[in-house]
Parts: structure tokens; sequence; C-alpha cells
């Protein structure tokens, strides 16, 4: 029996297909019966529910665009199914939607904080180390007679070449107050203070958040496990010098202000750079630190500092006090620095990052460090010329609170080295919280 194969025929595009057989002819009377038949039918397409009760598998696929977009969009149009047999469709989409949503809950949940529910709130203790700002003489006087802190000092001098704990105890505070000097005054101070906390106190275990202001952060990557002392006192050196040579670009500092809302913040600060452009100096004026709700400290040249005390009533603004800084620390004046940090990060062999065991907040973000480094070393570099988000990292340690029997409970917040500049903001955002705060002095 010979195969028959029917004619190929070419079409305009150059693509060749079979000719289709005809279709059988039906007569008139023949359709005309079919079309009664279908439209007379209880169920033209099919039963609507399977044996076993379930939508038939025919409704999944059923609906056309047109139905979707006009049942989404036009109230007045209805659905194009019966809403009761939709309904275990419908509710099975919600189910995996919401099963969706808990994986990725889950898993964002665990990369972003380390789980420290094991440790009941009340034992809890969060570390905070404050920043540039709250140096002052006398610094390591209460540490003199706890041996491991003493050789955090004497680590220090061998690698900065000069007798830190000295300049710390005795000054002079002009030399103290300098950025090359005062950063690693006030990063060695403060872990030396916290080498004297651990003895005193019983905090094995109890530690689960660890938060630094400026160059306090780099205080709490050590705490963390993140960096070790000797490579975190290399990077504050760097840290300090080349920000130092920023401050030389522009005589600049930084103010403390208070808004409400009326204030006109920012036509004040556009308004403080247009002077300085007129004056021929670098438009340098900027938000530098968000400290909590309606504070913030501006980092700016020394005219458009003038600018801002002499007309606050007109923007509405109240200004505080003048930190005593050498510089505009946290604005573009030190994107040279941040440059600098880059490229010494870059190499391998200058400081070893590893995974933190604490959670850590970043300046830069105000949300947690994440795990990898070069994450980490992006966080500690940006820091150096962006806003310091201080007001948000405190709101997420206000949520570290729990009920408990209807009451709220609160860890033990200690801020840790000079000054109690951390703790004044601490009790802004609560006094519920501050009920919780000390301080252990250095």
């Amino acid at each position: 029996m010979r195969r028959v194969y029917l004619p190929l025929q070419t079409s305009i595009r150059g693509v060749r297909r079979r000719i289709q057989p005809p279709l059988p002819i039906k007569t008139l009377e023949e359709t005309i019966d079919d079309r009664i038949k279908a439209s007379t039918s209880l169920d033209a397409f099919g039963p609507m529910r399977n044996i076993r009760g379930k939508p038939a598998s025919w409704l999944s696929d059923a609906t056309t665009y047109a139905d979707k977009n006009a049942a989404i969009f036009d109230p007045a149009s209805e659905l194009p199914y019966n809403p009761e047999d939709m309904e275990p469709v419908s509710r099975k989409q919600r189910e995996e939607k919401l099963l969706r949503q808990k994986q990725k809950l889950s898993v964002k949940k665990r990369i972003g904080r380390i789980s420290m529910s094991h440790i009941p709130i009340e034992e809890q203790v969060v570390i905070l180390f404050p920043g540039q700002g709250s140096q002052h003489v006398g610094m390591g006087s209460k540490v003199v007679d706890h041996k491991p802190s003493m050789q955090l000092f004497e680590r220090a001098s061998e690698v900065l070449g000069y007798d830190l704990y000295e300049l710390c105890k005795n000054g002079p505070k002009t030399k103290l107050d300098q950025t090359i000097y005062c950063q690693p005054a006030i990063f060695v101070s403060s872990l030396a203070a916290f080498e004297k906390l651990k003895d005193e106190e019983n905090l094995e275990g109890r530690i689960t958040d660890v938060a630094g202001f400026s160059v306090g952060e780099i205080a709490a990557l050590v705490v963390a496990g993140v960096l070790r002392f000797d490579d975190a006192l290399r990077l504050v050196k760097l840290r300090a010098e080349a920000m130092h040579e920023c401050n030389q670009l522009v005589p600049s500092g930084m103010i403390t202000i208070r808004i409400s809302a009326a204030s006109r913040l920012d036509d004040a600060l556009n308004d403080a750079r247009e002077a300085a452009v007129e004056a021929g100096e670098r438009p340098l004026c900027e938000v530098a630190n968000y400290l909590v709700q309606g504070v913030r400290v501006i980092g700016a040249s020394n005219l458009c500092i003038d600018f801002l005390v002499k007309n606050a009533d007109r923007y509405k603004i109240q200004v505080k006090q003048r930190i005593p800084v050498s510089g505009a620390f946290h604005t573009s004046l030190m994107e040279e620095a941040g440059q600098k940090l880059y490229f010494a990060l870059k190499k391998e062999k200058f400081v070893t990052f590893e995974k933190p065991h604490l959670n850590v907040f970043s300046n830069y973000s105000g949300g947690l460090y994440k795990t990898k480094p070069t994450e980490m070393k992006k966080l500690l570099i940006k820091q150096v010329s962006e806003p310091v988000k201080w007001e948000q990292i405190q709101q997420g340690l206000f949520h570290r609170k729990k009920k408990v029997d209807g009451e709220e409970i609160y860890p033990t917040y200690i801020e840790v080295g000079p000054g109690k500049q951390l703790g004044a903001m601490l009790y802004l955002v609560s006094k519920k919280m501050h009920r919780r705060y000390r301080n252990y002095p250095c």
C-alpha cells in the first residue's frame, strides 16, 4: 500500500506548510441542530465539578485577559464565573500567596537579624559606644587599676607612635580635640572601659546588640567579633588622618539645631550655600547627623554656620550648640577620606572581616550589618561622608522591647565610654527605655 503525501504550499515568507485536508461539509439543517443541542445543554463545557466536588480543571485556564481586566477595573461588570464555584480556586491562590510571603519573611529575618530569643528580655544587654565630641581630659583614669584595659592603651601606643594614655589623662584639650588624636583616644578608651565592665559584671551570653556613633561604630564591630583590635586600630588611625586632611580644605565645623513643623530647614541650607558662593567659598552646608525627632546636626563651613546662627529666627530653627570637633564630618567634604578607606580596604591583608556574632547597627543605613565582608566594607566607607542615621538606630533599639503579662519589658542599655550623650537621646525617645539605661565611664 503506497503512502499518499499531501501537496506542499509555499507561503510568501518562504515557510513551507502542508495543505490541510478539507473539513466535512455539513448541511444547514445539521449545523442548526448542533447549535440547538449546545444551547439547550445544561453544561455545554463539561461538568462544573468533578466527582470529588472540586472545581473542574478547565476553570483554571478558561478566563480570558479581557474578563479579568473587566472584573478588576470595571466595578459594574460581573465575574465571568459563578463566585461559589470560583471560591475554592481563589482560596487556594490566597493560601499559596501567604505561604510565599511567610517564606520570604523568614529568610529576611534569618539574614538580617541574629536571633537571641533564647535569652530572656530582662537579661538582654545592648552596648552603645559614643563618638567624636564626647572626649574630655581624664579619659582612662577609671580603668587604670584594670590590667587588661591598660594593655589596650599600651598596644595602642605602639601602633600610634605616641603615649595615648598620657594624652587622654592629661591632655592638653586643644590637642585631644584634634581629629587625628581624638578618634583613636575615644576608640581605645571605650574598649578599655568595656574590658573592665566585662570583668565586673556577668555579661557572658547576655549581649545581643551593639551600636556606636561615628567612630564608635568601629568599637562596636570589635565587640561583635567582626574586627580584631589591632586591625580596627589601624583602620581608626587611617580614618582619622584622612578626615583630618579633608578638614584642611575648608574651615568648617558642626552645630546642633532643633526644628519643628514650621521650620524651613531646606531653605536655610540652600540660602547658606548661596551666601558661600557669593563670598567665593565652597558651598558646604549639609545635614550630618539625624539624632532624634526634631534634632539635627549640621556640618558646614564656618561662613555657613555664621549665616545659620544669624538667621535662625528667619527660618524658625533653634541653634543649640557648636560641637567641639575640628571639621564637618559625615558630609561631602569627607569624600576623599572615603576614597582612601576604599583603597586601603581593597588590600586583603590590611583588615580581616569576620561574621558578626552579635547584631551590629550601621550608621549609614540605620539598619543591621550584613554578613558579607564586601557589604561591611561598603558601609564603613560610606559612613564617612554620609549622614549618621542615629534616630533610625534608636528606633531599632526601641523595638527590642517585648510584652510580658501585658507589660513592656526593655533590655538593659549600657553606654560604655566618655560622656552620656547617647543616654540623653534615649531619654528623648522613650522615658521607659531610659529607665533601663546606665553609663559606664572610662
